[in-house]
């Protein structure tokens, strides 16, 4: 079965991006769109796996969670570098430079996402599972869980655990842990969110400038 939705593609020809070749601005704009693309990638993770509570399900969803965390903070490293080249722009003041001037983005990138990225998203420092491992207390330990007879079912819980009390190690009672977990997870969303808006309205601003161009039309895909 297809179904039509409405495409649109902003385009150039090759004349015109030669002339951007060298642009220092525009390679800028697109480390910004690379970031958003995998922070976009992350939410859909996220979306996907809402709810299902099978063991792939709460690895896919509690992986989504810490990757886009990492992605949010390369992010945030690409957007303290925009100010050189856009600062002059309202799409900016009024977007990243609000964001980041946040006192409670600047707690976020100094304590969370600083943790999660440097340890057990883009790097698996092993003193996390030895730092852990010496205090972790559970009813019990769940080293694995899986569904069916394929590999893809399988979830390694107490990994997954070890990285989360690795993030929370300064709360140590366990309903603290809970809700401080929920806690960071609304955190992170609100700021993935604001990180997009911020940068869909700055690379709206700027393009226009240049000699893209808008397409529409409709195309056709294949839903089950």
């Amino acid at each position: 079965m297809a179904q039509e939705i409405e495409y649109r593609e902003i385009y150039t020809s090759k004349e015109e991006f030669d002339k951007l070749r060298s642009d220092v601005k525009f390679a800028k704009l697109l480390n910004l769109a690379r970031a958003v693309n995998a922070i976009y990638f992350c939410f859909n993770a996220l979306l996907d796996y809402s709810g299902n509570l099978t063991p792939a399900g709460q690895r896919q969803t509690l992986n989504a969670f810490l990757f886009a965390t990492g992605a949010l903070n390369e992010g945030f490293k690409v957007a303290d570098t925009l100010a050189k080249h856009f600062g002059e722009r309202a799409s900016y003041q009024n977007g990243f430079a609000k964001l980041l001037s946040d006192p409670q983005i600047k707690e976020l990138r100094r304590t969370i996402l600083a943790r999660m990225r440097n340890k057990f998203v883009f790097h698996y420092d092993e003193d996390v599972a030895r730092k852990t491992l010496k205090s972790l207390d559970l009813p019990y330990y769940l080293f694995a869980t899986g569904t069916g007879s394929k590999r893809k079912g399988t979830y390694y819980n107490l990994a997954d655990e070890i990285v989360i009390n690795y993030l929370l190690r300064d709360i140590p009672a366990e309903d603290e842990q809970d809700r401080r977990f929920r806690q960071a997870l609304d955190e992170v969303g609100k700021a993935l969110s604001a990180y997009v808006d911020c940068a869909d309205a700055l690379i709206a601003d700027v393009l226009p400038e240049g000699a893209w161009k808008v397409r529409k039309g409709t195309n056709r895909i294949a839903v089950s």
